[in-house]
């Protein structure tokens, strides 16, 4: 099962919201673009697989989420495999997100989700984020 590329990805968001949107400096899984109304679109892309009888996990780190808490419009495209995305609106996850859940490891801080076929958790908060995939071609 294959897990959809960034561009694909990206492709839909632009095409979603009519904006171009380029890769972030240094950053490999983010984009920011401009929308006919002026507002700052920052999308974030990781990729997980799902494992049988377990799930699948991604970090983002605490710049990572500066970024995205600065955005007017932040989105998480969570690429999961079997050709699905989880399109989330960044700051309704982030109400999930607290300072205590940080993990301090190898070089940076982070945060660290759990993704089901239904739903992402973060890790040190048992509330659930239930989500649907969007198919992809």
């Amino acid at each position: 099962m294959s897990i959809p590329e960034k561009e694909t990805v990206v492709k839909m968001i632009s095409e979603r919201y009519d904006c171009a949107l380029t890769i972030m400096k240094q950053k490999k899984i983010m984009y920011e673009g401009t929308t006919q109304s002026a507002k700052s679109v920052v999308v974030c892309t990781p990729e997980t697989k799902l494992h049988n009888q377990e799930h699948g996990w991604f970090d983002l780190s605490t710049k990572q989420v500066e970024i995205l808490d600065e955005a007017d419009m932040a989105i998480m495209a969570v690429r999961i495999e079997g050709n699905k995305v989880y399109f989330v609106e960044f700051k309704n996850l982030r109400r999930l997100m607290t300072e205590d859940m940080i993990l301090d490891y190898s070089k940076d801080e982070k945060w660290r989700f759990y993704i089901w076929e239904d739903r992402i958790e973060v890790r040190g908060n048992r509330e659930k984020f239930y989500v649907s995939g969007e198919s992809v071609k």
